[in-house]
């Protein structure tokens, strides 16, 4: 079959020397590729030879996953729900100071910058100028072509991301456990960009009522993360979150998360350092929920050099705006939700892979379920019924009535009253008493009419 592909008669041998040309310069080109900075010298019209430029390269990572991706929010953001029979079985069958989180999220998303690359205007300020370009080969152009046409190649990738979270419960605000999760990603069009990312880490978290509506939360978690095609990572997380009951449909949080990567198990970080800043809310109407969140994410890899993976630092905004509702009442745990997740990536100096801005748009659905500790649960049953308590003394506190007897203070006169219209001019007052002269006696007892 392979031979019938050449038209006219052409004989065996030449025919086989023909496919090994076609070989070798397949070969070749591949070689050209993988070299990006291979100099073959060209020559202009002065005879001054010219290096070849080197391609702006995508750096070695997954531009699918942000970094905010890999990072399991150590803050209940969103109210899960078991079912009623299961959780009546967990609750006999399992300890009691076990607990345990799952969830799936199953999700289509529209992509704009699967890249993250730069805008093209940008990009172009790094490919040689055009009197250089001209003189380039066909295969050397050809690779330039296809770097500028990565940028804003939008796409539609479909995720799976389950996330199991599963610990023991020493005291009511003290908890150690451990964390799964895998994220996979499958995109339409850029198939060289489908990945598989797997995390496994341990914790220990301690809570502190900080208020009678706020609430702090210590969390120390280590974690090696395995990424398909790509070199491992292992991180330290020290995170401080904050969150505040507005109302009891709404809540407010802040979060820091300090992540120390490093390359070998507990010795961090000794590839880079990454601060995350996240404020954000919740509020719940119903069966509806709405989640508003802000990252700014730091990333310094420079001062390790020769030990990071990409030797550029960058900073980025991730903003998040979700609404999901329960759609059966049969499963509480079932949500259909949709985000959306602007992204902008700056002092990155033009770098491919960290750069420019991506929109994401997310709908699919959740699965969730959860099992907590009966020592967290009867403490938040008690503390709702103390303060349901308050609220109602509030309520039935009587309101104060006047007295039936009233002090003479209460009742002094601000003004004149018309008994002093009968004093005389003449009339003696002291400091603390009024005293009448007594030959004006009779004529003001006649005139009030007193005895």
């Amino acid at each position: 079959m392979g031979l019938s592909y050449f038209p006219g008669k052409i004989s065996l041998g030449r025919q086989i020397c023909l496919i090994i040309g076609i070989a070798l310069s397949v070969l070749w080109s591949q070689a050209g590729f993988a070299q990006t900075s291979t100099p073959s010298p060209t020559t202009e019209a002065g005879s001054r030879p010219i290096s070849t430029p080197t391609v702006p390269s995508v750096p070695s990572l997954t531009p699918t996953i942000l970094p905010t991706d890999s990072l399991p929010s150590t803050v209940e953001l969103r109210p899960r729900t078991v079912f009623e029979q299961l959780q009546t079985k967990a609750l006999q069958k399992l300890p009691a100071k076990f607990y345990m989180t799952s969830s799936v999220e199953t999700t289509f998303r529209y992509e704009t910058n699967p890249f993250q690359f730069p805008t093209k205007r940008k990009l172009l300020r790094r490919f040689p100028p055009p009197p250089i370009f001209r003189q380039l080969d066909t295969i050397q152009q050809s690779r330039f072509n296809d770097v500028i046409g990565l940028v804003n190649n939008d796409d539609s990738i479909f995720r799976v991301l389950p996330n199991v979270t599963a610990g023991w419960a020493l005291t009511p605000s003290i908890r150690f456990g451990g964390n799964y999760f895998l994220i996979r990603d499958q995109l339409s069009h850029n198939v060289r960009l489908n990945t598989v990312v797997q995390s496994l880490g341990g914790f220990v978290q301690k809570d502190f009522k900080i208020a009678q509506k706020a609430n702090l939360l210590l969390d120390m978690q280590a974690r090696e993360l395995l990424t398909l095609h790509q070199l491992p990572q292992f991180d330290f997380l020290p995170t401080m979150s904050l969150s505040y009951t507005i109302t009891p449909n709404w809540v407010g949080y802040a979060s820091g998360i300090l992540q120390l990567r490093g390359r070998k198990p507990f010795r961090a970080p000794t590839r880079e350092i990454d601060p995350f800043y996240t404020v954000g809310s919740v509020y719940q109407r119903h069966n509806w929920i709405f989640v508003t969140s802000g990252t700014f994410f730091q990333s310094f890899r420079e001062p390790f050099r020769g030990n990071a993976v990409i030797k550029q630092d960058s900073y980025s905004f991730i903003l998040d705006f979700e609404i999901s509702r329960r759609i059966l009442r049969a499963l509480p745990g079932l949500q259909a939700f949709v985000r959306a997740e602007p992204i902008y990536n700056l002092h990155s100096d033009g770098t491919p892979g960290l750069s420019g801005m991506d929109f994401r748009i997310f709908y699919g659905l959740r699965m969730s379920a959860i099992k907590r500790p009966i020592a967290s649960v009867i403490t938040q049953i008690r503390e709702d019924l103390e303060e349901a308590e308050k609220e109602e003394r509030e309520k039935k506190r009587p309101v104060p009535k006047p007295a039936a007897f009233l002090r003479p203070e209460e009742v002094t006169a601000s003004s004149a009253q018309p008994i002093h219209l009968f004093l005389d001019d003449s009339a003696k007052y002291d400091d603390a008493n009024v005293s009448v002269e007594p030959e004006m006696k009779p004529q003001l007892c006649k005139k009030i009419a007193l005895p």
